[in-house]
């Protein structure tokens, strides 16, 4: 169960999104923001399941073939040394292609369509961008194989699964929320949070990568000693 409190860092990774927070933001502030929000955030959440039931069913299956815990034990160690060198290198580039002093942030070409958008639109572009996360892909496989390591019931393999995709939806489920109440200063202060997410994503994501290599780092140290 040692394991399982790992799963606690990768939710809080797989939470910070900048982009997909500016997403469900701009969505909610958009002119059908009460339908289109729920449709982002539902995708987007569907395809996180997905990822950490696979990452669970890729362990657990390794386990059984094995006929011991050591092949759902290598499982985690592969994704772990992949995670740590991975975002190791994602923290260098995320810093290298920074905006340079007194250069305005890139904007996405597909953030100025979404205020006339559709919750079918919106779905699909929640699928899209859970699908092309590269944070997120990883911190969800890595979530499931730990699931999957511990041999738990599957009813409470499952809850957890739940439970880690929640968690790590919740900054789009909070937006969603918000959406229904149709209060100004939300709105207010939705669209604040959009521009200052937008203006500093490079520094976000920069500390992101650096934070989650070092922890997974040295949970690598911990396996190998």
């Amino acid at each position: 169960m040692n394991a399982l409190n790992q799963l606690l860092p990768l939710a809080v990774g797989i939470l910070i999104s900048p982009l997909p927070i500016v997403a469900i933001v701009a969505i909610v502030l958009s002119a059908r923001g009460r339908t289109a929000a729920p449709a982002f955030t539902a995708a987007f959440a569907a395809v996180t399941l997905a990822f950490i039931a696979l990452g669970a069913a890729s362990s657990a299956g390794a386990s059984a073939a094995s006929g011991s815990h050591a092949g759902s034990k290598v499982v985690v160690l592969i994704l772990t040394i992949a995670l740590t060198v991975g975002f190791a290198a994602l923290a260098l580039a995320s810093w290298f292609n920074r905006p340079r002093a007194g250069a305005p942030a890139k904007t996405p070409g597909w953030l100025a369509a979404i205020d006339t958008i559709t919750p079918v639109r919106a779905a699909g572009l929640g699928f899209l961008m859970a699908v092309t996360n590269s944070k997120n892909i990883p911190l969800e496989l890595k979530g499931g194989s730990l699931i999957g390591a511990a041999h738990l019931q599957p009813v409470v393999a499952v809850l957890l699964c739940l439970a880690l995709t929640v968690a790590g939806v919740l900054a789009l489920l909070i937006p969603t929320l918000l959406a229904a109440s149709g209060s100004a200063r939300v709105a207010a202060g939705l669209g604040r949070v959009k521009t200052e997410m937008m203006a500093h994503n490079a520094i976000i994501m920069t500390v992101l990568f650096a934070i989650l290599a070092a922890n997974e780092g040295s949970h690598l140290i911990h396996q190998l000693a």
